[in-house]
């Protein structure tokens, strides 16, 4: 992985017509909705506990995802410069650095969220297994089908049942047809750590869930669609602590499957869950954010080689 550097390129618009809703209101945002309408029937003798991966198995393999010299505007105002970024297949990176720096940007950019920004702007690459998803080939559809997002805030769908919402991005993204339905809920909330505690409840609406159910929901929600890659924005962030560790847990364990990027501003959960780490920072105000360094954690929180990342990690600012 490479820290970036600051050598300038112009921007090329590269926006989708959308809401208005200003970049700082978007962390809170869902992904713009697929429907779905279908709730599992009570389970029967023929929908019998089965292993995690059983279905999910079958999915897209974990991928590399790679930014190239990544650049991005709202409007006139650069928010981030030239950032480069290697997040390996199966593994867990975690972007830290103080608020308004351009992480959640960053981690938007990568499947595309950022365009329901009419504003938005980006120069650059970012290349999914070498292929660049800005490149014309790869739909906005897709991309967002081979790369997840689970928000900050838990938001599952309100007139959907459990069972409706793990499966509502199938709708959108084109592969409900053929799937065994029933055994996908089963697996996706297995593998978010929640099947035990929903596995008789999944005809009730997804809000009777506590808060750490819901956002534990929301991430099989996402991997119900087969992701090479799941991008995490603060996921833990209002969840108390005892819901944040077994959300960490399953990000943990999720990671042998899929590809993750997180945001934390929690420098211990970054050091928990992670095993690469890349630190951004707006060097001087108004001045587009960067990564000022990146590489394996435990190097990054025990001997950086820039004095600004240890005193970032070691608590002396941010």
């Amino acid at each position: 992985m490479t820290a970036a550097d600051t050598t300038p390129i112009p921007p090329s618009p590269r926006h989708a017509p959308g809401a208005t809703t200003a970049p700082q209101t978007l962390r809170d945002a869902p992904p713009p909705g697929p429907g779905g309408d279908w709730g599992p029937p009570p389970p029967g003798p023929q929908d019998q506990p089965r292993g995690p991966g059983a279905v999910l198995a079958g999915g897209a393999q974990p991928a590399t995802l790679e930014a190239v010299a990544l650049s991005a505007w709202f409007g006139k105002r650069k928010v981030l410069e030239r950032c480069s970024l290697r997040m390996e297949a199966q593994k867990v990176t975690a972007l830290i650095g103080p608020s308004g720096c351009g992480k959640s940007t960053f981690l938007r950019i990568l499947n595309r969220m950022h365009e329901v920004v009419p504003s938005a702007q980006i120069a650059g690459r970012v290349e999914l297994d070498g292929v660049d998803i800005y490149g014309g080939s790869l739909s906005t559809t897709a991309v967002r089908t081979k790369i997840g997002m689970v928000f900050q805030k838990p938001n599952p769908f309100p007139a959907m049942t459990i069972g409706q919402n793990v499966l509502a991005g199938l709708k959108l993204s084109g592969t409900k047809s053929g799937v065994d339905l029933p055994a996908l809920v089963e697996e996706c909330l297995t593998k978010a750590g929640l099947w035990n505690e929903v596995k008789d409840r999944l005809n009730e609406g997804g809000q009777t869930l506590s808060g750490g159910q819901q956002q534990r929901l929301c991430i099989a929600r996402a991997l119900a669609v087969r992701p090479q890659v799941l991008l995490m924005d603060e996921p833990c962030s209002a969840l108390d602590p005892i819901s944040t560790r077994v959300v960490e847990e399953t990000i943990v364990e999720l990671a042998d499957d899929i590809t993750i990027v997180i945001v934390t501003h929690n420098m211990q959960q970054a050091a928990r869950v992670s095993t690469q780490c890349a630190f951004f920072l707006v060097e001087d105000q108004g001045k587009p954010g960067r990564i000022i360094e990146a590489g394996d954690t435990r190097v990054m929180f025990e001997a950086p080689t820039d004095p600004r990342t240890f005193d970032y990690v070691t608590g002396r600012f941010g």
